[in-house]
């Protein structure tokens, strides 16, 4: 959260985010007053509505700065804010196109959007809004109504009311970090514009709807750069609701499904060559209904995996214990990854049965495909992200040593009995805070070796050499390995040894190369020394393996003897208290941290993906998962790359995702494990 230096600064900025508001209230008056302006029985409804308007407005301040009824004050005013926008749009006439003060209210729509995309890059450049997970944000919803009561004026208040809603779930899809659902949305604007209200004969003002999208729009679009929140962070306040609720959304969405084929097929029925159309459409039909089925399984499914999770997480003691990692332990990556095929070709057919209706299409199969498209669109995104970004399996090991500190000549300096004890103290910290580190996010602890006399050349080999080796009790080869390591450095970074040997970054890969073997495990490095960032130049480097590592740069050297409080052990404190949830005091980002935090990954860090089901486990998920009719599926979703939508341009999105790395390195780095690599 972004510090102003004095109150007249902090209260300058916040009038500039009531700017846009101010000036779309004086558009609204100008668009109302040249409604009137019409001759007719218009003027008499005009000047009820514009009355009810200032009255409601009136009550809206009233109930916020002085009955402090702040909600119900907020919800007043943007519903009805959102029923005078819609008002102007929908009672658009050519005969007041040139009028100026239509022209001028024009210009103002235009400007309250342009200041209120300007507001929303401020506030997160400025980090003056935290940023939460929601399903829905309260505006988006209560200008919606206003709308929707505002469709009321036209001839087909329903065809309204269903693209206000099919708008309304391509925003959500958007803040839910859906790709596919923002693709979704470039559909809807274009097919809203260029077919939809062409079909329905009417000529809306294009700049109040631009207005009234955008301003709710641009929000979920930025977020997509601005926001740390994942995928699954965003979807965990849908996830931790009941039960119930979970499960009547997924049977409202596979009635819309079935709606919308119902209402396409009937349509077909009407198309000239019905002979040719009817046929193909049942045929596709029985294909959809199959996916669709499967699809529906995979959700139910996926929601009672979703509750056991939600009844473990309330059975511990720890309440903020890692969700992905409880996700993990129920087996959900597992499933997800043979589920998201079928979602994958869901959409496909449902894409294709759009194809299908297109000569015959009306108003309201338009907006039932513009409902459905986001939601599979956003369904599938979460697949994805589970099978991506949910934690396989994890094992770490951390090597702590007091930080004695090198001399000029490679030896260790001499210290008094009391720096020492408090040397050891911190060690003793870290190592405590190392084992909660492991135990929260469950990941499975090799050991954490805690020694006073030094390490020794023939034992850190051994320790290391071993714990690269480690394996599943089922066998196969951990998907991450964790090596922590804090205490005595060389100024090159390295691993200060006894007998002035050292352990280098140059050996610690090639053990790691050899044990590894080319399975696409990975090793994170997290190191907490004085000279450690100079490793990371050498990780940029490596070309052969998934390596990262997650170390940091003290501003002053920490030297025990003169009790310097940014010692050796601080960054420890901060990441680990971060990654299990805790507000950290500066913030990562503030220029204020005396320990900067900073992370490097090799070239081929982004292409890394986490073990993957053989044929046999697909075979056996599918015989008790799904019904034997939809069993001749087994062989679709088997093919070749068939769940990757864009399978046959991998190699160019993995090139993106290199470039994107390499230039453009986020602010935090998920590893799936329910912890993050972070840089100030």
């Amino acid at each position: 959260m972004y510090k102003f230096k004095d109150l007249t600064t902090k209260n300058m900025v916040q009038y500039i985010f009531y700017v846009p508001d101010v000036i779309l209230m004086v558009a609204i008056g100008l668009g109302m007053y040249t409604q009137w302006m019409l001759p007719g029985e218009r003027q008499y409804a005009i000047s009820v509505i514009a009355l009810m308007g200032i009255l409601v407005i009136a009550l809206s301040c009233a109930l916020r700065y002085f009955f402090s009824l702040h909600q119900v004050g907020k919800a007043l005013y943007h519903i009805w804010i959102g029923c005078l926008v819609g008002i102007i749009a929908f009672l658009n006439s050519s005969d007041i196109e040139f009028v100026t003060t239509q022209e001028v209210m024009e210009a103002l729509f235009m400007a309250s959007l342009v200041l209120g995309c300007f507001s929303n890059i401020l506030q997160r450049f400025l980090h003056l809004q935290q940023l939460e997970g929601h399903i829905f944000a309260q505006p988006v919803i209560l200008e919606s109504v206003g709308i929707v009561i505002a469709g009321f004026v036209t001839t087909n208040a329903t065809a309204i009311w269903l693209l206000t809603s099919a708008f309304v779930i391509n925003t959500l899809a958007m803040r839910m970090k859906s790709f596919l659902g923002f693709c979704s949305f470039i559909a809807f604007v274009f097919i809203g514009s260029y077919v939809f209200f062409p079909d329905l004969k009417i000529l809306p003002n294009k700049y109040a709807l631009m207005c009234f999208i955008g301003r709710h729009a641009f929000q979920p679009i930025i977020d997509f750069h601005f926001s740390g929140l994942t995928v699954i962070e965003r979807w965990k306040p849908f996830l931790a609701q009941s039960r119930l609720v979970r499960y009547l959304t997924i049977i409202f969405v596979f009635g819309l499904n079935i709606s919308l084929c119902v209402l396409i097929g009937v349509q077909s029925a009407s198309h000239k060559e019905w002979f040719v159309v009817v046929p193909l459409f049942i045929a596709l039909a029985i294909v959809w209904m199959v996916f669709h089925m499967t699809f529906f399984i995979s959700c139910w499914k996926l929601m009672g995996k979703i509750t056991e999770c939600n009844l473990m997480q309330q059975s511990l003691l720890d309440e903020s214990q890692s969700y992905n990692r409880i996700m993990a332990a129920k087996g959900i990556r597992h499933s997800s990854l043979i589920s998201q095929r079928v979602v994958c070709l869901s959409l496909t057919m449902t894409v294709v049965m759009m194809g299908i209706g297109w000569e015959t299409r009306s108003p309201y199969s338009l907006s039932l495909i513009l409902m459905v498209l986001p939601i599979e669109a956003m369904t599938l995104s979460l697949f994805w992200k589970l099978c991506n970004f949910l934690g396989g399996t994890c094992t770490g090991y951390a090597v702590i040593a007091p930080v004695t500190t090198i001399g000029p000549n490679g030896g260790a300096k001499l210290l008094n009995a009391t720096t020492f004890q408090d040397i050891t103290a911190r060690a003793t910290t870290v190592l405590s805070q190392m084992n909660n580190f492991f135990n929260f996010h469950m990941i499975d602890n090799y050991g954490c070796d805690y020694s006073t006399s030094g390490l020794g050349t023939d034992y850190v080999e051994n320790k290391v050499k071993a714990f690269f080796d480690r394996r599943t009790t089922d066998g196969p080869r951990f998907d991450t390995y964790i090596l922590y390591y804090s205490g005595d450095v060389y100024e090159t970074g390295d691993w200060a040894l006894t007998d002035n040997k050292c352990l280098t970054i140059k050996t610690l890969l090639d053990w790691w190369t050899v044990k590894n073997g080319g399975t696409g495990a990975r090793l994170i490095l997290v190191l907490d020394s004085s000279s450690s960032f100079k490793w990371t130049r050498s990780i940029r480097k490596h070309e052969n393996d998934f390596v990262a590592i997650q170390t940091c740069h003290y501003k002053k050297t920490p030297d025990p003897e003169f009790g310097n409080k940014n010692s050796v052990g601080s960054f420890t404190d901060d990441w680990v208290r971060y990654n299990l949830g805790v507000d950290i005091n500066p913030p990562w980002t503030s220029k204020d941290r005396t320990v900067s935090a900073l992370y490097a990954v090799s070239k081929c860090w982004t292409d890394f993906r986490f073990h993957l089901p053989s044929n046999d486990d697909i075979a056996d998920y599918w015989d008790s998962s799904f019904p034997r009719l939809v069993k001749p599926l087994i062989k679709v979703v088997n093919l070749p790359s068939i769940g990757m939508l864009f399978c046959c341009c991998d190699s160019v999105m993995r090139c993106l995702r290199r470039k994107q790395m390499s230039w453009i390195p986020p602010k935090e780095i998920d590893t799936g494990h329910g912890f993050k690599l972070v840089r100030s």
